[in-house]
């Protein structure tokens, strides 16, 4: 499950960039078999698409609607029109793919997350750049709590 680490919890793309977000999103259909991890297998016939995605990814009419089937909460900011991609709480798919193909119209920002197996990891997005960070986390120093 992610969380936010920034200022105002959710990574932003301004309105006047979505029709190129949306584009760039798009363009993933197009992409070698072998980037996408989901599909349909059997002795006759093999299709792929991106995990927990649906196989065609042009049925998805905006660049809101992409990040809600990714898992995302998802709204967009009623005065201006940009839209704002918040929490996760859904099965882990290709969800980086997405956001690399959207990074030069991600608004420079982090995204913080926490795996169910107490890994750590951070997306950063800076100048239309993803970059994936792993770290860890250390706790130094210990204080007796009393009542």
């Amino acid at each position: 499950m992610g969380y936010y680490v920034n200022g105002n919890g959710q990574l932003r793309i301004k309105a006047e960039n979505l029709p190129a977000a949306y584009a760039a999103l798009m363009a993933l259909q197009d992409a070698p078999d072998e980037n996408k991890q989901g599909g349909s297998f059997s002795a006759k016939e093999t299709r792929r698409w991106y995990s927990w995605m649906p196989e065609d990814l042009r049925t998805i009419p905006t660049v809101q609607d992409v990040f809600i089937e990714l898992g995302f909460e998802v709204e967009v900011e009623g005065d201006t029109g940009d839209v704002l991609i918040g929490n996760y709480d859904s099965k882990m798919g290709q969800e980086e793919v997405f956001f690399a193909a959207a990074a030069p119209f991600i608004e420079n920002d982090e995204y913080e997350w926490t795996g169910e197996d107490g890994d750590f990891w951070k997306w950063s997005f800076t100048d239309g750049k993803m970059f994936h960070l792993s770290g860890t986390r250390s706790y130094s120093h210990a204080s007796i709590v009393s009542v």
